[in-house]
């Protein structure tokens, strides 16, 4: 286990420093024992907003008969490994990415099986709890069932045993399985070191529910992961997200972000997913905003979450690079359990 310090850190900024349009993303968030998004009223829909979804018709009933086809790699850890051992990530399905960065391996918003083990995957994990490399620590971004997996953290738990770190944002730790020992909990802007990587808790604007009393009890949001050194290498993860001004906050505060995981899943219909759900133009735009060198497109093809196909993200995420002139060589779209380096050569480093 690599030298940890799981006291958690604050950030130090001076908020004198910030532009004046990004002092809300440091804002209180929490009231009364009750997390909010500062910035806006609620990311969360309404049981009325609810019920319309659910008994309005689907415009993309017809192309969702056709059944979804998901590439998924039998060689995932082998491409992986081939990659510089400095910098790399392997996309899992879903929310769920492997990333090492500088000797430390971590794991964000796992989940193996299906979502609570009722919601069946249109495609398999690319690798078993089993088959990975040591972990370091395990990070998860919100509360929700397809991004904090019980029975993925129970298996974690038991196969690297005692000294593996759970991160959440704060009031999560207590929804972690019993065998999730060694816990740590994060607001917004603060992080902890591991063998000299750090890991920095940041916005998003979402919202968290895990049971019928416990409504925003939790706190939600992303990762950023960075290395040592005078030129760290760095890879940042949204978690679930609405598009929002704090994406330029993110990158006002870590300018140097090599890779950003960003959702391209999920997003129909519009009108109901927009505030807690990107879709790809809005991904788009938040690379842009974050100053990331490449995005990773995750959220897509594995589970069937909302009205759009499993597989119309890459598509629209086409088309939403075009129209704001970023070419598609900074776009990683991988199949399950495809790699890519934080800093590929100039030949691409992706598989």
């Amino acid at each position: 286990m690599p030298t940890a310090s799981l006291q958690p850190l604050d950030l130090p900024l001076e908020r004198a420093s910030l532009p004046d349009d990004l002092q809300i993303y440091f804002a209180e968030h929490c009231r009364r024992g009750v997390f909010f998004n500062p910035w806006q009223t609620s990311a969360k829909p309404g049981a009325a907003d609810l019920l319309r979804w659910q008994t309005s018709d689907n415009p993309w009933a017809a192309a969702k008969r056709q059944p979804p086809s998901a590439e998924v790699l039998a060689d995932a850890l082998d491409q992986l490994a081939a990659l510089p051992a400095s910098g790399r990530v392997c996309w899992l399905g879903h929310a769920s990415l492997l990333a090492q960065v500088d000797g430390l391996t971590v794991l964000i918003d796992p989940i193996f099986g299906k979502i609570g083990g009722l919601m069946r995957r249109f495609a398999a994990a690319p690798v078993s709890v089993a088959d990975l490399p040591h972990v370091d620590a395990v990070l998860i971004s919100h509360g929700h069932y397809d991004h904090l997996d019980a029975a993925s953290l129970r298996a974690l738990s038991k196969r690297f045993g005692p000294d593996l770190v759970f991160a959440t944002p704060l009031g999560l730790s207590r929804s972690l399985p019993r065998r999730c020992k060694r816990r740590v909990e994060l607001d917004w802007w603060q992080s902890i070191e591991l063998g000299g990587v750090s890991i920095h808790l940041v916005p998003a604007q979402h919202w968290h529910k895990r049971t019928p009393l416990d409504t925003n009890r939790a706190l939600w949001g992303g990762w950023v992961i960075r290395g040592a050194g005078s030129a760290p290498r760095s890879v940042y993860h949204s978690g679930d997200t609405g598009y929002f001004g704090g994406f330029a906050a993110i990158g006002h505060v870590f300018p140097d972000i090599d890779l950003a995981v960003l959702p391209i899943g999920a997003w129909e219909p519009r009108w109901f997913m927009q505030t807690q759900h990107m879709n790809p133009d809005d991904s788009v735009k938040a690379l842009q905003d974050l100053g990331a060198s490449s995005l990773l497109a995750m959220h897509w093809g594995t589970f069937d979450l909302t009205d759009e196909p499993l597989d119309e993200g890459p598509r629209a995420l086409q088309v939403a690079l075009d129209e704001h002139g970023v070419t598609a060589e900074r776009a990683h779209v991988l199949a399950h359990g495809g790699s890519a380096a934080l800093r590929p050569s100039p030949a691409g480093a992706e598989r």
